[in-house]
């Protein structure tokens, strides 16, 4: 039996493909946006992961950093700035000119595109540090406007992100993200109620990622872009690779796959 048990006794990560398009295909188009979103599902990714914090205002917007400066052609905090401030900015120029009409997501926007493109979602809270309730109880909000219909998989480094959707969603699995993989992980991930445990590529410990392997608990690892270490991580047993390029390894998971 795994250590850590599923929420409700279900799993994402049983029909969990070996590639996440990370921020959607952010090596393909810019990070967190429709066309990062569009771009991994027309490379036939099922799966893509996206940032979500919170305006001003209170609303749940997809967003990887706390500032706009670089993915966007304005200044200063998200958590500053109303929706309508987001709404004006270019979110797509920064990577190429012929993305200037993409705009900052909603979190709304979000799940409607995902339940159009049949995508399923992993995503990373990323709230302002003192703003983790807000930043989660705004995304309930989301999700009660835009039921989704595939599956929604939660997580965050930050501690109390993860209380937070312990919760107030408490329907939702949570995965731990960490850097390096920390001796305390098991007891990091009961303390949240975590299903799966999310590492940094960098940090990776064959010997470290086959003993958490054995007691049943899932792993996934970011940001993976070339297939050989694709390969080395899904040989160990890692189920998932975060990766920018999904078109890099997903012809090459399936061959894993059928064998």
């Amino acid at each position: 039996m795994p250590l850590h048990m599923p929420v409700h006794g279900y799993s994402p990560y049983t029909n969990m493909p070996k590639v996440i398009a990370h921020r959607g295909a952010s090596g393909h188009a810019p990070e967190n946006t429709a066309a990062a979103l569009q771009t991994a599902s027309k490379m036939r990714a099922t799966w893509v992961e996206v940032d979500i914090t919170v305006t001003s205002d209170g609303v749940a917007v997809v967003f990887h950093d706390s500032d706009v400066n670089r993915c966007t052609n304005g200044r200063g905090l998200v958590i500053k700035q109303t929706l309508a401030e987001l709404k004006t900015l270019d979110a797509g120029s920064w990577y190429s000119p012929f993305h200037s009409d993409e705009k900052i997501l909603t979190m709304m926007e979000l799940l409607t595109l995902a339940n159009q493109l049949d995508l399923n979602i992993n995503m990373e809270i990323k709230p302002t540090i003192g703003r983790e309730t807000e930043t989660v109880w705004a995304m309930k909000q989301a999700l009660r406007s835009v039921p989704f219909d595939n599956t929604l998989l939660l997580s965050s480094f930050n501690y109390r992100a993860l209380m937070a959707a312990k919760e107030f969603l408490p329907e939702y699995p949570r995965a731990l993200n960490v850097e390096a993989i920390p001796r305390d992980w098991a007891a990091r991930m009961d303390d949240v109620g975590a299903t799966g445990l999310h590492f940094a590529l960098d940090f990776f410990d064959r010997k470290a990622v086959e003993e958490i392997i054995e007691t049943g608990t899932p792993l996934a690892c970011f940001t993976v872009n070339d297939l050989e270490t694709a390969q080395r991580l899904w040989a160990a047993g890692v189920t998932a690779v975060f990766t920018d390029y999904p078109d890099r390894l997903l012809l090459d998971a399936r061959r894993v796959e059928h064998h």
